[in-house]
Formats: C-alpha cells, structure tokens, sequence
C-alpha cells in the first residue's frame, strides 16, 4: 500500500511544502537555528516522518526557508529588468518594499544570516545571491553606459538599494516604538515605497534620464 506521502497529489504535496516553510519560518525567526524540528513539525501539522521526507535535515529546511526568500527578489527583479532603466529601477523599489513589507520573517533571517557570517550564508550565496547580484550588476552597468545611470561602482548601486529598501523593516521593532503610525500599515508602506524611490531614483539616474520615472514617483 503506498505511503501518505506517495499518495500524494502534486497539489497536496506543493501545499504540504508551503506549510513546513512557513512554521520553519516562525521557529527559525524566533529562536535561530536552535528552533527545534518537533515545533515545526507541530506548528506545519505534520509529524516527523512527513517533515523529514520533504527535508532530510534541519539545515536542509533552514537553507530553503531562506532560498525562498532570496527567489522572492529575484522575481522582482526578473520582472522589472527589460524595462527603461529609471522606469525598471522604480517598478524594482517598490516591489521590494512590498515583498519586505509581506515577508518581514524570511527577511529577518535572510539578515541575520548575512549579518552573522552564518554557516549556511557560503553555500546561499554560492547558488543563489552571487547570480542575482551578477545580472543586477550587469543591467546596472547598461544603463550606465547609455548614460541613463550616473556612473560608478554597480555593487554600490545594489548596496544602496538594499539599504534604502529593507532597513526600514529591519527597524520595524524600534519604529513601533518611537513613531505614532502603524508602520506596516498599507499607507505607509505606500508612502515608503515613494520615499525610496525618489531616493534612489534621484541620486542614481543621470540628469535628464529621470523624467521616464516621475509620474511613479508621486507619494499616493
């Protein structure tokens, strides 16, 4: 008789997938890498056989919680890239805020993993950020050479982007303690898209180039 995973229906075992990233993703973001796999498996409701048929160890499922958030941007960025540099580049802004603003767990961990030097971050930057950040450098570099972007050194560019983009939410913790706003609330996640984009717009794009974007950049 086949097993319950066998059975499954490519449906059922996408769904299945979905929910044990998403339990690993609040275990990992509260506890670290210490989260322990009987959590996930409680709070995904599946046990342990199931949980270690999808993912054999926990390093396993740790690697793919933060492989999904890195695909997450990598999709922003495939989806913005054939665009007019200004336009692209502030499609790309506010995808990222949004997607941050949608996934402040994954984001966590993503940081602390790169902010931390951990040991999973050679192997996550081997297969999946080196490649990213090499066609983000090489559109960078096009623009720049058709005079569209200011020219310089493209991994500024990105490090700039990624700064002005997801620090807000690495602050989160501090802003809903200082400010008198809902931080994540959809108008100002609206308006901070807007401020990142001028932002960066401004300080990138070469004088003239930026009219193309403009019309996006209005807060709403």
């Amino acid at each position: 008789m086949p097993s319950t995973v066998e059975a499954a229906s490519p449906l059922t075992a996408r769904d299945t997938r979905r929910r044990i990233l998403d339990a690993a993703e609040e275990v990992f973001a509260a506890r670290g890498f210490r989260g322990a796999t009987r959590e996930i498996g409680a709070r995904a409701r599946v046990g342990k056989r199931m949980l270690f048929y999808y993912f054999p160890t926990k390093a396993g499922v740790y690697r793919a919680v933060l492989t999904r958030a890195i695909t997450g941007l990598a999709e922003i960025h495939e989806r913005f890239r054939d665009e007019p540099g200004p336009v692209g580049l502030a499609d790309a802004i506010e995808g990222i805020t949004r997607f941050a603003a949608a996934n402040l767990r994954s984001l966590k961990l993503l940081m602390r993993e790169i902010m931390d030097g951990g040991p999973h971050l050679k192997r996550v930057a081997r297969r999946h950020l080196r490649p990213l950040f090499t066609t983000a450098i090489e559109e960078i570099r096009r623009n720049m050479a058709q005079g569209v972007f200011r020219p310089g050194d493209p991994m500024h560019v990105l490090v700039n982007v990624g700064g002005v983009t997801l620090f807000y939410f690495l602050s989160m913790s501090l802003l809903e303690l200082i400010w008198d706003r809902d931080p994540l609330a959809p108008a100002v996640i609206a308006e901070r898209a807007a401020v990142a984009r001028d932002c960066l717009l401004y300080g990138l794009v070469a004088d003239g180039a930026a009219s193309a974007a403009r019309p996006r950049m209005a807060a709403p």
